[in-house]
């Protein structure tokens, strides 16, 4: 009878701390979920950022393949926007939420081919590429 007792305890207390194994691993798949979606929000509102702010540089002034980086904060996940030249009027913005320990190391990375368009006023508005707005990279 002590022994039965005996097995009975032990597998009660095998299965708590199975579920309490269960419960932390969900927990840590859910805020890694969390993390990735903030950093996927981040690097899509510093591109939108970049394209409708009328004091954004582009680097005209180097030739094709010429970067020009920044980095944008406070939007959940630091985030650092590269601007490249591809062409005379085509850029390609990419925006990398950086990794951190606060977001579990959560990282996205999204891109955007651009075109700058000079007006009459010599002012340049910068529109998207209509045929794929972003995409997602690795």
């Amino acid at each position: 009878m002590l022994v039965a007792a005996l097995i009975a305890i032990v597998l009660i207390g095998a299965l708590a701390v199975g579920v309490l194994f269960a419960t932390t691993e969900d927990t840590r798949a859910g805020s890694s979920a969390v993390a990735r979606d903030i950093a996927l929000m981040a690097t899509e509102s510093a591109i939108a950022m970049t394209i409708s702010d009328p004091s954004t540089t582009l680097p005209g002034l180097i030739g094709p393949g010429g970067t020009m980086s920044h980095r944008v904060d406070g939007l959940g996940s630091p985030v650092i926007v590269h601007i490249t030249r591809l062409d005379s009027a085509l850029y390609w913005i990419v925006a990398d939420a950086v990794p951190d320990r606060v977001h579990s190391g959560a990282r996205r990375r999204i891109g955007v081919v651009v075109n700058a368009l000079e007006g009459v006023d010599r002012s340049i508005t910068i529109d998207p590429i209509l045929q794929r707005s972003w995409s997602e990279l690795f």
